[in-house]
Protein backbone atom coordinates (compact mmCIF):
# COMPACT_ATOMS: atom_id res chain seq x y z
CA UNK A 1 0.00 0.00 0.00
CA UNK A 2 2.80 2.42 0.75
CA UNK A 3 4.75 1.47 -2.37
CA UNK A 4 1.24 2.46 -4.36
CA UNK A 5 1.04 5.25 -2.42
CA UNK A 6 4.45 6.39 -3.20
CA UNK A 7 3.68 5.69 -7.38
CA UNK A 8 0.45 7.98 -6.78
CA UNK A 9 2.42 10.83 -5.37
CA UNK A 10 5.35 10.55 -8.22
CA UNK A 11 2.89 10.38 -10.70
CA UNK A 12 1.16 13.60 -9.11
CA UNK A 13 4.73 15.35 -8.78
CA UNK A 14 5.02 14.69 -13.03
CA UNK A 15 1.78 15.78 -13.97
CA UNK A 16 2.43 18.99 -11.28
CA UNK A 17 5.81 19.20 -13.67
CA UNK A 18 4.65 18.92 -16.86
CA UNK A 19 2.12 21.82 -16.13
CA UNK A 20 4.91 23.95 -14.95
CA UNK A 21 6.74 23.08 -18.15
CA UNK A 22 3.65 24.42 -20.38
CA UNK A 23 3.17 27.54 -18.38
CA UNK A 24 7.38 27.94 -18.70
CA UNK A 25 6.59 27.54 -22.40
CA UNK A 26 3.75 29.64 -23.08
CA UNK A 27 5.58 32.45 -20.87
CA UNK A 28 8.56 32.05 -23.19
CA UNK A 29 6.56 32.69 -26.08
CA UNK A 30 4.66 35.74 -25.07
CA UNK A 31 8.08 37.11 -23.61
CA UNK A 32 9.71 36.49 -27.34
CA UNK A 33 6.40 38.27 -28.91
CA UNK A 34 6.78 41.40 -26.89
CA UNK A 35 10.37 41.46 -26.21
CA UNK A 36 10.89 45.00 -28.20
CA UNK A 37 7.63 46.02 -26.63
CA UNK A 38 9.09 45.28 -22.96
CA UNK A 39 12.82 46.90 -23.97
CA UNK A 40 10.94 50.33 -24.57
CA UNK A 41 8.95 50.32 -21.62
CA UNK A 42 12.21 50.49 -19.78
CA UNK A 43 12.58 53.83 -20.85
CA UNK A 44 9.20 54.85 -19.70
CA UNK A 45 7.15 53.89 -22.98
CA UNK A 46 4.04 52.20 -22.47
CA UNK A 47 2.12 51.16 -25.54
CA UNK A 48 -1.47 50.63 -25.07
CA UNK A 49 -3.24 47.33 -25.50
CA UNK A 50 -6.24 48.90 -26.61
CA UNK A 51 -7.85 51.80 -29.03
CA UNK A 52 -10.97 52.56 -28.13
CA UNK A 53 -12.32 56.78 -28.58
CA UNK A 54 -13.45 57.70 -24.94
CA UNK A 55 -13.39 56.44 -21.61
CA UNK A 56 -16.68 55.00 -21.52
CA UNK A 57 -15.77 52.36 -23.94
CA UNK A 58 -12.49 51.64 -21.51
CA UNK A 59 -15.03 51.63 -18.34
CA UNK A 60 -17.28 49.04 -20.55
CA UNK A 61 -13.93 46.84 -21.03
CA UNK A 62 -13.21 47.27 -17.66
CA UNK A 63 -16.68 45.85 -16.54
CA UNK A 64 -16.60 43.08 -18.88
CA UNK A 65 -12.85 42.23 -17.66
CA UNK A 66 -14.09 41.75 -13.90
CA UNK A 67 -17.16 39.88 -15.13
CA UNK A 68 -15.19 37.34 -16.57
CA UNK A 69 -13.25 36.89 -13.60
CA UNK A 70 -16.09 36.70 -11.55
CA UNK A 71 -17.67 34.00 -14.32
CA UNK A 72 -14.31 32.39 -13.93
CA UNK A 73 -14.72 32.00 -10.30
CA UNK A 74 -18.48 30.88 -10.66
CA UNK A 75 -17.76 28.13 -12.87
CA UNK A 76 -14.72 27.19 -11.03
CA UNK A 77 -11.51 28.17 -13.11
CA UNK A 78 -10.08 31.18 -11.56
CA UNK A 79 -8.52 28.28 -9.08
CA UNK A 80 -8.21 24.63 -9.40
CA UNK A 81 -7.43 21.43 -7.54
CA UNK A 82 -4.88 19.76 -9.42
CA UNK A 83 -4.30 16.88 -6.73
CA UNK A 84 -7.33 15.79 -4.84
CA UNK A 85 -6.95 15.15 -1.21
CA UNK A 86 -8.82 13.03 1.74
CA UNK A 87 -9.67 13.85 4.68
CA UNK A 88 -10.61 11.60 7.65
CA UNK A 89 -10.55 8.76 4.59
CA UNK A 90 -13.46 10.84 3.28
CA UNK A 91 -12.71 12.14 -0.66
CA UNK A 92 -15.92 14.59 -0.46
CA UNK A 93 -14.91 15.84 2.85
CA UNK A 94 -11.26 16.71 1.22
CA UNK A 95 -12.66 18.22 -2.00
CA UNK A 96 -14.65 20.53 0.49
CA UNK A 97 -11.20 21.75 2.41
CA UNK A 98 -10.06 22.12 -0.78
CA UNK A 99 -12.72 24.23 -1.83
CA UNK A 100 -12.39 26.32 0.97
CA UNK A 101 -8.45 26.97 0.60
CA UNK A 102 -9.70 27.95 -3.00
CA UNK A 103 -12.06 30.58 -1.74
CA UNK A 104 -8.99 32.10 0.89
CA UNK A 105 -6.21 31.54 -2.24
CA UNK A 106 -8.57 33.98 -4.83
CA UNK A 107 -9.51 36.14 -1.94
CA UNK A 108 -5.95 36.78 -0.84
CA UNK A 109 -4.55 37.13 -4.82
CA UNK A 110 -7.73 39.06 -5.52
CA UNK A 111 -6.80 41.95 -2.73
CA UNK A 112 -3.24 41.93 -3.61
CA UNK A 113 -4.13 42.62 -7.37
CA UNK A 114 -6.64 45.69 -6.44
CA UNK A 115 -4.43 47.09 -4.06
CA UNK A 116 -1.57 46.92 -6.99
CA UNK A 117 -4.58 48.11 -9.84
CA UNK A 118 -5.59 50.78 -7.83
CA UNK A 119 -2.32 52.37 -8.11
CA UNK A 120 -1.41 52.03 -11.63
CA UNK A 121 0.07 54.20 -13.44
CA UNK A 122 2.39 54.52 -16.95
CA UNK A 123 5.54 55.03 -14.49
CA UNK A 124 4.72 52.23 -12.81
CA UNK A 125 2.82 49.43 -15.18
CA UNK A 126 5.67 46.99 -14.98
CA UNK A 127 5.77 47.23 -11.03
CA UNK A 128 2.61 46.43 -10.96
CA UNK A 129 2.62 43.49 -13.12
CA UNK A 130 5.67 42.09 -11.05
CA UNK A 131 3.33 42.59 -7.60
CA UNK A 132 0.38 40.75 -9.98
CA UNK A 133 3.44 37.89 -10.71
CA UNK A 134 4.86 37.28 -7.32
CA UNK A 135 1.41 37.20 -5.52
CA UNK A 136 0.44 34.67 -8.34
CA UNK A 137 3.80 32.42 -7.73
CA UNK A 138 3.98 33.02 -3.99
CA UNK A 139 0.36 31.79 -3.25
CA UNK A 140 0.55 28.69 -5.13
CA UNK A 141 3.63 28.07 -4.04
CA UNK A 142 2.33 28.29 -0.59
CA UNK A 143 -0.63 26.47 -1.56
CA UNK A 144 1.29 23.64 -3.70
CA UNK A 145 0.90 21.79 -0.52
CA UNK A 146 -2.93 22.01 -0.48
CA UNK A 147 -3.33 20.83 -3.91
CA UNK A 148 -4.59 23.67 -5.32
CA UNK A 149 -3.51 26.71 -7.79
CA UNK A 150 -4.97 29.64 -9.63
CA UNK A 151 -5.12 29.27 -13.12
CA UNK A 152 -2.66 30.52 -15.54
CA UNK A 153 -6.26 32.36 -17.47
CA UNK A 154 -7.47 33.63 -14.50
CA UNK A 155 -3.66 35.20 -13.73
CA UNK A 156 -4.17 36.79 -17.55
CA UNK A 157 -7.13 38.36 -16.60
CA UNK A 158 -5.68 40.34 -13.78
CA UNK A 159 -2.56 41.44 -15.86
CA UNK A 160 -5.03 42.29 -18.70
CA UNK A 161 -7.17 44.16 -16.02
CA UNK A 162 -4.06 46.35 -15.42
CA UNK A 163 -3.84 47.56 -18.65
CA UNK A 164 -6.99 48.32 -19.13
CA UNK A 165 -7.01 50.46 -15.71
CA UNK A 166 -4.47 52.44 -16.85
CA UNK A 167 -5.61 53.00 -20.49
CA UNK A 168 -9.14 54.19 -18.81
CA UNK A 169 -7.51 56.16 -16.54
CA UNK A 170 -5.37 57.76 -19.50
CA UNK A 171 -8.47 58.65 -21.43
CA UNK A 172 -9.86 60.30 -18.60
CA UNK A 173 -7.15 62.32 -18.25
CA UNK A 174 -6.75 62.82 -21.76
CA UNK A 175 -10.54 63.93 -21.86
CA UNK A 176 -10.12 66.05 -18.82
CA UNK A 177 -7.31 68.20 -21.38
CA UNK A 178 -9.44 68.61 -24.31
CA UNK A 179 -12.19 69.77 -22.00
CA UNK A 180 -9.89 71.98 -20.27
CA UNK A 181 -8.69 72.92 -24.02
CA UNK A 182 -12.27 73.45 -25.27
CA UNK A 183 -12.80 75.59 -22.23
CA UNK A 184 -9.79 78.22 -22.85
CA UNK A 185 -11.24 77.98 -26.86
CA UNK A 186 -14.57 79.19 -25.88
CA UNK A 187 -12.88 81.56 -23.47
CA UNK A 188 -10.77 82.74 -26.25
CA UNK A 189 -13.83 83.57 -28.92
CA UNK A 190 -15.84 85.04 -25.55
CA UNK A 191 -13.30 87.36 -25.36
CA UNK A 192 -12.92 88.23 -29.13
CA UNK A 193 -16.49 88.47 -29.14
CA UNK A 194 -16.47 91.15 -26.59
CA UNK A 195 -13.73 93.12 -28.38
CA UNK A 196 -15.30 93.05 -31.37
CA UNK A 197 -18.62 94.46 -29.94
CA UNK A 198 -16.81 97.02 -27.88
CA UNK A 199 -14.84 97.57 -31.42
CA UNK A 200 -17.92 97.69 -33.39
CA UNK A 201 -19.69 100.78 -30.73
CA UNK A 202 -17.05 102.56 -30.96
CA UNK A 203 -16.47 102.85 -34.71
CA UNK A 204 -20.66 103.33 -34.78
CA UNK A 205 -20.38 106.26 -32.15
CA UNK A 206 -17.11 107.94 -34.38
CA UNK A 207 -19.52 107.22 -37.54
CA UNK A 208 -22.34 108.65 -36.31
CA UNK A 209 -19.93 111.97 -34.64
CA UNK A 210 -19.12 112.21 -38.34
CA UNK A 211 -22.11 111.93 -40.16
CA UNK A 212 -23.93 114.83 -37.80
CA UNK A 213 -20.54 117.53 -38.24
CA UNK A 214 -21.25 116.82 -41.78
CA UNK A 215 -24.85 117.72 -41.50
CA UNK A 216 -23.99 120.88 -39.83
CA UNK A 217 -21.18 121.79 -42.51
CA UNK A 218 -23.58 121.01 -45.29
CA UNK A 219 -26.36 123.23 -43.52
CA UNK A 220 -23.76 125.73 -42.82
CA UNK A 221 -22.90 125.78 -46.61
CA UNK A 222 -26.56 126.14 -47.35
CA UNK A 223 -27.02 129.38 -45.23
CA UNK A 224 -23.66 130.98 -47.12
CA UNK A 225 -23.29 132.66 -49.99
CA UNK A 226 -19.42 133.83 -48.96
CA UNK A 227 -17.34 131.45 -51.75
CA UNK A 228 -14.21 131.74 -49.59
CA UNK A 229 -16.27 130.01 -46.36
CA UNK A 230 -17.92 127.63 -49.21
CA UNK A 231 -14.62 126.27 -49.96
CA UNK A 232 -12.84 126.50 -46.68
CA UNK A 233 -16.56 124.89 -45.51
CA UNK A 234 -16.30 122.00 -48.73
CA UNK A 235 -12.13 121.73 -47.11
CA UNK A 236 -13.74 120.20 -44.32
CA UNK A 237 -16.38 118.09 -45.38
CA UNK A 238 -13.95 116.27 -47.71
CA UNK A 239 -11.73 115.61 -44.94
CA UNK A 240 -14.82 114.55 -42.97
CA UNK A 241 -15.66 112.23 -45.53
CA UNK A 242 -12.22 110.96 -45.68
CA UNK A 243 -12.60 110.10 -41.88
CA UNK A 244 -15.75 108.66 -42.39
CA UNK A 245 -14.47 106.17 -45.08
CA UNK A 246 -11.56 105.26 -43.10
CA UNK A 247 -14.22 104.76 -39.78
CA UNK A 248 -16.49 102.62 -42.48
CA UNK A 249 -13.33 100.34 -44.08
CA UNK A 250 -12.33 99.51 -40.20
CA UNK A 251 -16.09 98.63 -39.97
CA UNK A 252 -15.90 96.48 -42.81
CA UNK A 253 -12.96 94.69 -41.92
CA UNK A 254 -14.28 94.43 -38.01
CA UNK A 255 -17.28 92.73 -39.68
CA UNK A 256 -15.11 90.27 -41.96
CA UNK A 257 -12.85 88.98 -38.67
CA UNK A 258 -16.43 87.92 -37.06
CA UNK A 259 -17.46 85.85 -39.77
CA UNK A 260 -14.21 84.34 -40.36
CA UNK A 261 -13.78 81.58 -37.35
CA UNK A 262 -10.16 81.10 -38.63
CA UNK A 263 -8.81 84.31 -38.89
CA UNK A 264 -6.41 85.55 -36.37
CA UNK A 265 -2.67 85.89 -34.92
CA UNK A 266 -0.05 83.01 -34.85
CA UNK A 267 2.27 84.03 -32.07
CA UNK A 268 6.20 82.67 -31.98
CA UNK A 269 7.35 83.60 -28.28
CA UNK A 270 9.93 82.73 -25.84
CA UNK A 271 10.35 82.86 -22.31
CA UNK A 272 14.18 82.48 -21.28
CA UNK A 273 14.03 83.04 -17.63
CA UNK A 274 11.45 80.26 -17.25
CA UNK A 275 12.86 77.50 -20.44
CA UNK A 276 16.21 78.58 -20.81
CA UNK A 277 17.24 79.59 -24.52
CA UNK A 278 15.78 77.77 -27.50
CA UNK A 279 12.62 77.04 -26.24
CA UNK A 280 10.03 78.84 -27.92
CA UNK A 281 6.24 78.49 -28.01
CA UNK A 282 4.16 78.49 -31.39
CA UNK A 283 0.32 79.59 -30.61
CA UNK A 284 -3.01 80.93 -31.79
CA UNK A 285 -5.49 83.54 -30.51
CA UNK A 286 -8.43 85.06 -32.21
CA UNK A 287 -8.14 88.02 -29.83
CA UNK A 288 -8.22 91.36 -31.77
CA UNK A 289 -5.16 92.45 -29.42
CA UNK A 290 -3.27 89.17 -29.13
CA UNK A 291 -1.00 90.96 -27.01
CA UNK A 292 -3.79 90.59 -24.12
CA UNK A 293 -3.29 86.83 -24.80
CA UNK A 294 0.62 86.25 -24.62
CA UNK A 295 -0.18 88.66 -21.13
CA UNK A 296 -2.21 86.25 -20.00
CA UNK A 297 0.60 83.17 -20.49
CA UNK A 298 2.75 84.69 -19.09
CA UNK A 299 0.59 85.61 -15.73
CA UNK A 300 1.19 83.23 -12.41
CA UNK A 301 1.95 80.05 -14.17
CA UNK A 302 5.19 81.30 -14.79
CA UNK A 303 8.42 83.35 -13.11
CA UNK A 304 8.76 86.09 -16.13
CA UNK A 305 6.68 87.27 -19.06
CA UNK A 306 7.20 85.85 -22.42
CA UNK A 307 9.14 87.90 -25.41
CA UNK A 308 7.21 88.10 -28.98
CA UNK A 309 9.70 87.15 -31.64
CA UNK A 310 6.76 87.16 -34.23
CA UNK A 311 3.16 87.94 -34.65
CA UNK A 312 1.68 87.26 -37.53
CA UNK A 313 -2.04 88.10 -39.01
CA UNK A 314 -3.82 85.45 -41.34
CA UNK A 315 -6.84 84.79 -42.24
CA UNK A 316 -6.35 80.83 -41.48
CA UNK A 317 -4.50 81.36 -38.33
CA UNK A 318 -4.99 77.96 -37.62
CA UNK A 319 -3.67 76.08 -40.80
CA UNK A 320 -0.41 78.08 -40.13
CA UNK A 321 0.03 77.32 -36.78
CA UNK A 322 -0.46 73.53 -37.42
CA UNK A 323 2.08 74.26 -40.87
CA UNK A 324 4.43 75.38 -38.23
CA UNK A 325 4.07 72.62 -35.94
CA UNK A 326 4.58 70.19 -38.34
CA UNK A 327 7.36 71.57 -39.67
CA UNK A 328 9.14 71.60 -35.76
CA UNK A 329 7.62 68.22 -35.09
CA UNK A 330 10.62 66.35 -34.38
CA UNK A 331 11.87 69.41 -32.06
CA UNK A 332 8.89 69.56 -29.61
CA UNK A 333 9.74 69.18 -26.43
CA UNK A 334 6.55 66.77 -25.21
CA UNK A 335 6.95 63.96 -27.75
CA UNK A 336 3.94 62.33 -26.04
CA UNK A 337 1.44 65.03 -25.81
CA UNK A 338 1.09 67.36 -29.10
CA UNK A 339 -1.43 69.68 -27.63
CA UNK A 340 1.71 71.25 -25.68
CA UNK A 341 3.19 74.05 -28.07
CA UNK A 342 6.79 74.21 -26.80
CA UNK A 343 9.85 73.49 -29.91
CA UNK A 344 13.28 73.12 -28.74
CA UNK A 345 14.59 75.00 -31.52
CA UNK A 346 17.05 78.10 -31.99
CA UNK A 347 15.75 81.65 -33.76
CA UNK A 348 17.87 80.81 -36.42
CA UNK A 349 15.67 77.58 -37.22
CA UNK A 350 12.47 80.57 -36.56
CA UNK A 351 13.97 82.85 -39.04
CA UNK A 352 14.57 80.48 -41.56
CA UNK A 353 11.17 78.75 -41.49
CA UNK A 354 9.80 82.38 -41.65
CA UNK A 355 11.19 82.84 -45.08
CA UNK A 356 8.60 80.69 -46.39
CA UNK A 357 5.81 83.10 -45.26
CA UNK A 358 7.31 86.38 -46.78
CA UNK A 359 3.60 87.43 -48.39
CA UNK A 360 2.67 87.81 -44.82
CA UNK A 361 3.43 90.72 -43.05
CA UNK A 362 4.62 91.04 -39.65
CA UNK A 363 7.71 92.25 -37.91
CA UNK A 364 10.42 89.94 -36.20
CA UNK A 365 12.01 90.66 -33.14
CA UNK A 366 15.46 88.23 -32.75
CA UNK A 367 16.85 89.05 -29.52
CA UNK A 368 14.38 88.92 -27.02
CA UNK A 369 14.38 91.49 -23.96
CA UNK A 370 13.29 89.28 -21.03
CA UNK A 371 13.60 92.89 -19.19
CA UNK A 372 12.97 91.16 -15.63
CA UNK A 373 15.25 87.76 -16.25
CA UNK A 374 18.29 90.03 -16.84
CA UNK A 375 17.72 92.65 -14.27
CA UNK A 376 17.33 89.72 -11.80
CA UNK A 377 20.33 88.01 -12.62
CA UNK A 378 21.91 91.71 -12.25
CA UNK A 379 20.18 91.50 -8.66
CA UNK A 380 21.50 88.31 -8.00
CA UNK A 381 24.82 89.05 -9.28
CA UNK A 382 25.24 92.00 -7.11
CA UNK A 383 23.84 90.40 -3.98
CA UNK A 384 26.75 87.21 -4.65
CA UNK A 385 29.47 90.21 -4.90
CA UNK A 386 27.98 91.71 -1.60
CA UNK A 387 28.66 88.50 0.31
Amino acid sequence: MEQEDLISDVEDLKDELNHLKMEIEEKSKVLADVGDQIYFEQFGLYKPHYSFANSSSYKAQLDQTRATQKNMIRENIAATIFRPMMLDNSKSKGEAMQKKNIKQLLRAFNGECEAAINRVTKANIETIEKKISNSFNQLNKLNGPNGVRISTAYFDEKINESHIALEYAMKKDEEKELLREEREREREERQLQQELSREKKKYEKDEDHFIKAQQELTEKISQTNDSTEIDSLKSELAELQAQLDEIRVKKDKLTDRAENPTAGYVYIISNIGSFGKDVFKIGVTRRLEPMDRINELGSASVPFKFDVHALIFSNDAFKLESELHQHFNKQRLNQVNNRKEYFNITIDDVKDVLKNYQNLTFDFHEIPDAIEYRESCKIKQSISQAN
